[in-house]
């Protein structure tokens, strides 16, 4: 019962890609197109019941390993009060998978359409997760594991936090720009920018603040 109440959302999401795959299977073509070149032609097809099939799988294999997984850490980082942050993240995900899943079921090879569909979901993925990615304690299964953000706890909640904050901002500019015109420039430049951003701040945070409290005798962190 825990484990429905604590994956509530996230089940909702698996039930809609479910419903769907039922609803759309009878009118798929028997070869799905499921890649796109950069000038917006079908280049590859999938049979139509490994995609009606496939994501739904993944996203179920996520729902039931993701914690088992976790409580396989060190205990150092088995995240121990970060179980809310969890939840919403893979909640996240599997918006982002419905969007993926109904947009390769219903675009049938018409590029913007898929494009359109996977934008708003990663934009929502986005406005998700970025809300409680900083959040998140040290561990090796969510986040940016880097040196400076696995070796120290105060790395990883700044570095965190910016990234989620970033998340939020880039999310909603997706978003904006996805309703009036889909575009696969802004989704690369709006889903990467959060992500360099925290790249480079870690670091940066490292050399200017943890490094300089060490060679005074004392850590942050």
């Amino acid at each position: 019962m825990t484990f429905l109440i604590r994956n509530a959302l996230s089940i909702v999401c698996l039930l809609i890609m479910i419903v769907f795959s039922f609803y759309i299977y009878g009118s798929l073509p028997e070869q799905v197109p499921t890649g796109y070149s950069l000038a917006g032609e079908p280049t590859e097809t999938t049979p139509r019941l490994l995609m009606a099939t496939l994501i739904p799988l993944i996203y179920a294999t996520v729902i039931v390993l993701i914690n088992p997984l976790i409580k396989l850490s060190p205990e150092k980082y088995s995240m121990p009060n970060s179980k809310y942050a969890i939840d919403i993240i893979v909640f996240g995900t599997g918006v982002l998978m419905v969007s993926i899943h109904i947009a390769l079921l219903v675009a049938n090879g018409d590029y913007s359409t898929f494009l359109s569909y996977f934008s708003q979901g990663f934009a929502a993925f986005f406005l998700i997760t970025g809300n409680v990615v900083g959040k998140t304690e040290q561990n090796f299964i969510i986040g940016l594991r880097l040196p400076w953000t696995l070796a120290s706890n105060s790395n990883w909640k700044v570095t965190h936090r910016l990234a989620g904050r970033m998340m939020v901002v880039f999310g909603l500019l997706l978003l904006v720009s996805n309703s009036f015109y889909p575009s696969l420039i802004a989704l690369l430049v709006f889903s990467v920018s959060p992500l360099v951003i925290a790249l480079l701040y870690s670091p940066y945070y490292y050399f200017k603040y943890e490094r300089q409290g060490r060679s005074q005798g004392y850590q942050i962190g």
